[in-house]
C-alpha cells in the first residue's frame, strides 16, 4: 500500500511563482489514486447502500444489499 504524506500545514500551496512543487507532486499522486475509482459511481449514494457491479454501464453503482 502506498502512503501519501502531505506537506506540513504551514507549507502554502499557492506561491507567488505558482503551486509549490512539493504540493504539486502530492496533488498529482492524489489525482492518480482517485483515478483508480473511475469504475465507481458515487452519485446519489446513501447510507446503508453497497456497491453493485452494473454490467451495462461497466461501473459499480450504489444499491440495496
Amino acid at each position: 500500500m502506498t502512503r501519501i504524506a502531505l506537506p506540513a500545514q504551514e507549507v502554502e500551496i499557492d506561491t507567488p511563482t505558482g503551486v509549490d512543487p512539493v504540493w504539486y507532486e502530492k496533488l498529482s499522486q492524489l489525482t492518480a489514486f482517485a483515478n483508480l475509482f473511475s469504475e465507481v459511481d458515487f452519485n446519489a449514494m446513501t447510507t446503508g447502500q453497497v456497491l453493485i457491479w452494473n454490467a451495462t454501464t461497466k461501473k459499480f453503482s450504489p444499491g440495496a444489499n
